[in-house]
């Protein structure tokens, strides 16, 4: 919790803030006193801003590809604007007497999602709220919205880099488990028993974790994506289960049916001691038909090297060098025919494949990482091969009175993956005098095959008002969707001690779940400046899950969970908005999946929901030239009467809450608009509430950090960047940035630290503070550009998510650290 007097001064804040705040005056500038001839938009625009002194705050993505037929001299700034844009697609507003955006129109036959947004909310970013395309600045949520341009600028290759860069987003795995696949993603601290508590969004679509845990998390690519938005708190209500702590959502480049466009990406980069690591990627799309039929397509693939040598662990050889090289590949088609225009119908499918070589974690006892080494003592390789294949087809059309959006979709995974399980006390030790987790020759390697396919059929109908600027906007749906989820498991050794002969189990869990849905959101503006929201999501789950365990398993179970949304906004004339909300978010019911190496047979487990209670305030400064957004929450949930959990993850009982608050800024510091201030942070405090005996013995006591250490919170996480844009010519300009990525040591305490518990682990314990600085240079004339980069500029190389195999309490710990120093160059060119 924040301090009492802080809780004070912060609603005292947000209380005032409304009387300080005016509506912004109406745009004054001279009329143009030359003519803008013909040429790329940006140019353009930039033009208009030397004539007429007003500022655009607009993202470069929006207007990169347009071109304009020029503007005559006399026009207003108003009609010069609109002259500029006619025939892009894109719109414009003032957003005071001095500043205006551009965005893209949403077209009132066919909701759509205008291609705007930044990695913070200085700019007027456009987000795909569930009504369409909506000013971020204006959404009563707390969101972190990364444009295409944004992710590049930034280095963002993966979740994990999202994550490090976004305040109040955790992304770890289990360095124990093979090639980093055991993935654990959070938001805000907040934790479920059983599964992925953070939901993954397509297009719109929800890409299933696996049953238990998110198994690697067959991912979305990061090539040719218009911006990826991280919605903070639970998003339950609209978009459905396990987002109690939030949602990441992929927003793809869909077809253009007025102007083609281009994308090319090339990028080579070396890692200190370590691989190379390249990538190449091209995009194109346009209309077939003008107005009526267009295309997007687009191919990737990146290699990504290794920097953690597999090595003999009784001799030191080096058998495989930066073995933990990755390798990831996708390609996504899509058609648009919009035959009226009240009518489109999109048709889509995105293949995405990723393979790991072998595990990126080390072994503290073979390694070094100050000194750079960084050696992988398993006896065996550990590949992991992930593929995912997404179809959908997205109808949208609009009557009179309402518009309604179909989305149809199939998704087929298919994941293998080799672990090497020897390293665990649990076989009776190995004779090797180091520990019983040691083994003593290669005729000692257990491994683990698991197989996992998933199925998954959904579909939803939105309804929406065919004029959201009533006073009264609503919006209804229904969501159907049917999950099918295989976790094949086959463990083989030679010889086990404990066992006094070999091992041969196998098991295999099959789970089909069902989930039915109706949910609306009504939203209704009071007085002048207030707008009430209510929504609320009914859902029918159940499951079947079955076991070729001994004894064969079998369990079914159902539920009805009701999921209620409520907020109150404040906004104002000048685009500022405060608001207040509550909101519930939900996993269903369902089976862990038995697991071999446990010796444990399949288990049900019960629903999962939380209460998270926020109050924010999203305000512009200085005539639009800054703009911050800060967020207080608070979320409470309860893990049930009975420790759940199996070998390799334990989840202790009993109420827990998070609470903190979020802060992001963004502003223009120079008068010439070149230098640029970015700054997030966020302060996280998640613990047990409840004092919890099982049997008699304490497990865990009221104020105990949650979670099981090295995988708990980093309670403060600051991200900042200065950019500086320097014109070298009439069309060349140099960007140089600088960013910092800040997160705290969580300084416990924590339940493994109970002496007689029997969770008791003294050897493990939290993640250091860490620090990354990354540096990038960039020259772009029209649309190309070239970079020079330098990730980790330090170098540094702490030791991370240091653990044991499972619950062992044992003295050989796996862990990972950063990508050493990497110096690279990229060159992507828009066309």
């Amino acid at each position: 919790m924040l301090p009492r007097g802080l809780q004070a001064c912060v609603l005292a804040a947000w209380l005032c803030a409304p009387v300080a705040l005016t509506a912004a005056p109406p745009p004054a500038a001279p009329a143009l006193s030359a003519a803008i001839a013909p040429q790329p938009l940006a140019a353009a625009l930039r033009t208009f801003q030397d004539l007429t002194g007003l500022q655009g705050a607009y993202v470069a993505d929006v207007v990169a590809r347009a071109h304009t037929r020029g503007a005559r001299a006399g026009l207003s700034p108003a009609e010069a604007l609109a002259r500029l844009l006619r025939g892009t697609g894109l719109t414009f507003e003032f957003l005071n007497a001095r500043t205006f955006t551009v965005y893209a129109r949403r077209r009132t036959t066919t909701p759509s999602v205008p291609p705007a947004a930044t990695e913070n909310s200085a700019q007027q970013i456009i987000i795909t709220a569930a009504r369409g395309g909506e000013l971020l600045s204006r959404v009563p949520v707390d969101a972190f919205v990364w444009s295409a341009d944004a992710l590049q600028a930034s280095g963002v290759k993966n979740i994990a880099d999202l994550s490090a860069l976004t305040p109040g987003v955790a992304f770890d795995f289990f360095s124990t488990v093979g090639s980093g696949v055991y993935t654990d993603l959070t938001m805000r601290g907040i934790i479920d028993r059983h599964g992925s508590a953070t939901g993954i969004f397509f297009d719109d679509i929800a890409l299933p974790a696996a049953r238990i845990n998110t198994f690697g998390r067959a991912l979305p690519f990061y090539f040719d994506i218009k911006s990826v938005e991280v919605w903070r708190g639970p998003q339950g209500t609209l978009l459905g289960a396990d987002t109690q702590g939030g949602a990441v959502k992929f927003v793809p480049n869909e077809p253009d049916l007025t102007q083609a466009s281009g994308l090319a990406h090339a990028e080579w980069a070396v890692t200190a001691r370590g691989g190379p690591s390249y990538e190449a990627g091209a995009a194109a799309g346009g209309p077939l038909i003008p107005e009526q039929l267009g295309f997007r397509l687009s191919a990737w693939y990146r290699a990504d090297g290794g920097y953690v040598d597999r090595v003999d662990p009784f001799t030191g050889t080096v058998v495989d060098a930066s073995s933990n090289r990755v390798s990831s590949r996708s390609a996504r088609g899509a058609l648009t025919w919009s035959p009226t225009e009240s009518l489109s119908i999109t048709p889509s499918f995105s293949y995405v494949s990723t393979r790991a070589h072998d595990s990126p974690s080390f072994f503290t006892y073979l390694s070094d990482p100050g000194a750079g080494v960084l050696d992988n003592g398993s006896l065996l390789p550990q590949p992991f091969d992930d593929t995912f294949h997404l179809a959908s087809v997205k109808v949208s059309a609009t009557g009179e009175a309402a518009a309604v959006t179909s989305l149809t979709a199939y998704y087929h995974r298919a994941g293998n993956l080799t672990v090497d399980d020897t390293e665990s006390v649990k076989w009776g030790g190995w004779g090797n005098p180091l520990g019983p987790a040691f083994p003593a020759s290669y005729a000692n390697a257990v491994v683990t095959y698991t197989r996992l396919r998933q199925n998954l059929f959904s579909q939803e109908l939105r309804l929406t008002p065919a004029r959201p600027d009533s006073p009264l906007t609503w919006l209804a749906g229904l969501a159907y969707s049917n999950t099918r989820d295989t976790e094949a498991y086959h463990v083989v050794g030679q010889y086990i001690p404990v066992l006094a002969g070999p091992l041969d189990a196998s098991n295999s869990t099959t789970t089909a779940q069902s989930q039915l849905a109706g949910y609306g959101l009504v939203e209704r503006r009071l007085l002048r400046h207030f707008t009430l929201s209510a929504g609320l999501r009914l859902e029918y789950d159940d499951y079947d899950s079955r076991s070729l365990a001994v004894p064969v398993f079998q369990g079914t179970g159902h539920q009805t969970l009701a999921v209620p949304r409520l907020s109150l906004s404040y906004e104002s004339g000048g685009h500022d908005v405060g608001y207040v909300s509550a909101a519930r978010g939900y996993s269903p019911a369902g089976v862990d999946a038995a697991l071999p190496t446990c010796f444990e047979n399949p288990m049900p487990y019960p629903a999962d929901t939380v209460w998270s209670y926020e109050l924010g305030w999203k305000i512009g400064l200085f005539e639009g030239a800054a703009r911050v957004n800060a967020t207080v929450f608070e979320a409470r949930w309860n893990n049930g009467p009975a420790v759940t959990g199996n070998c390799l993850v334990t989840h202790v009982p009993g109420g827990a809450a998070s609470s903190g608050f979020e802060l992001a800024g963004d502003a223009t510091v120079s008068e010439s608009r070149q230098l640029r201030a970015m700054l997030a942070l966020s302060y996280i405090d998640a613990r047990y509430t409840d004092t919890v005996r099982s049997g008699g013995v304490l497990i865990v006591n009221r104020g105990d950090a949650l979670g099981t250490p090295p995988v708990v919170t980093s309670p403060w996480n600051v991200s900042a960047a200065l950019e500086r844009d320097l014109l070298l010519g009439e069309r060349t300009h140099l960007a140089v940035r600088a960013a910092d990525v800040f997160h705290s040591r969580n300084p416990g305490p924590f339940y493994t630290a109970i002496s007689g518990s029997p969770f008791f682990a003294p050897g493990l314990g939290s993640d250091p503070s860490t620090n990354l600085v990354n540096l990038r240079a960039t020259v772009r004339r029209d649309g190309l550009e070239i970079a020079a980069f330098l990730d980790n500029v330090f170098d540094a190389q702490p030791t991370l998510l240091k653990r044991n195999k499972g619950v062992d309490v044992s003295n050989l710990y796996y862990a990972t650290t950063f990508r050493p120093r990497t110096l690279g160059v990229a060159a992507p060119w828009r066309f």
